[in-house]
């Protein structure tokens, strides 16, 4: 059960389940009665999940030079277990997501299909695999609405959350560089460089504090939300650049982004209470 676990990359589900949750926070919904939101809790895990085993599965030789102790490349479970385990998730994920209304239906599918795109194809293209793992992200909070029939409440996550992971993917290719040039794939690390891929991540990263300085300016959110956010994303990006620039530790820098998106929906729920 622990591989099966870390082949769905456990963490990264429940921070779905957790965002979709948030989601319904910030548009205003009672979240442990709203069944449609729990609901599109349960199916938008199931195909994290199913997301992350097929990626593994598609980068299994990159993750044997990268990741020796994940479960396919450690040899805990076998191909055919994992896409067995793939298949299962995702059927029932996209199925559940009927349960509450087409519109969520159509999203889970495009979310499944682009997922499965990005891990067979799309991650060897330099940058749009990036770009499809952050719409993907995004895409999340979108989900969150449609069920709950509430979009307006939800696009400043969904900017947040693709902005943030998209710049999140750009460092954990430079971090992986040595396996996907062995490999072959192509990122910008693997192009250009890890310098080249530091420095779009710090002007990304500019970009995204002046995003939230804008939101607030123009009174899209609160003062609550531009606190929370002087006080965690704020200090966390500049010493994100501290590492990126003096340190070249892309591996701290990846974290410090999963700190940045999780500080960014407590600051948005801050700020919508």
């Amino acid at each position: 059960m622990g591989s099966y676990l870390k082949l769905a990359r456990v963490g990264n589900v429940l921070i779905t389940f957790l965002s979709v949750e948030c989601a319904g926070i910030l548009c205003g919904v009672n979240i442990t009665t709203t069944w449609e939101l729990l609901t599109a809790a349960i199916s938008a895990s199931l195909v994290t999940a199913g997301g992350n085993a097929i990626n593994d599965l598609f980068d299994v030789d990159i993750d044997k030079i990268n990741r020796p102790r994940r479960p396919l490349a450690s040899g805990k479970i076998t191909a055919r277990q994992a896409k067995i385990f793939y298949f299962v998730v995702t059927i029932i994920g996209v199925a559940v997501s009927a349960l509450i209304n087409v519109y969520s239906f159509l999203i889970a599918v495009l979310a499944a299909f682009s997922v499965f795109m990005y891990s067979f194809k799309l991650k060897k293209s330099v940058f749009i695999g990036n770009l499809i793992v952050a719409l993907v992200t995004g895409l999340t909070f979108i989900y969150a609405g449609t069920s709950v029939n509430n979009l307006r409440d939800v696009y400043p996550a969904a900017m947040f959350a693709f902005l943030t992971n998209l710049i999140r993917e750009i460092v954990k290719d430079a971090e992986d560089v040595k396996g996907d040039g062995q490999i072959g794939v192509k990122t910008i690390a693997t192009r250009y460089g890890t310098t080249a891929s530091a420095y779009i991540s710090i002007t990304l990263t500019a970009i995204l504090l002046f995003m939230v300085w804008g939101a607030y300016d123009l009174r899209v959110l609160s003062i609550q939300f531009l606190t929370v956010c002087g006080l965690t994303i704020f200090p966390i990006g500049i010493y994100i650049t501290y590492l990126l620039i003096s340190k070249r530790n892309f591996s701290g820098a990846s974290f410090g982004y999963k700190l940045v998106m999780v500080f960014g929906l407590i600051a948005l729920i801050v700020g919508r209470v």
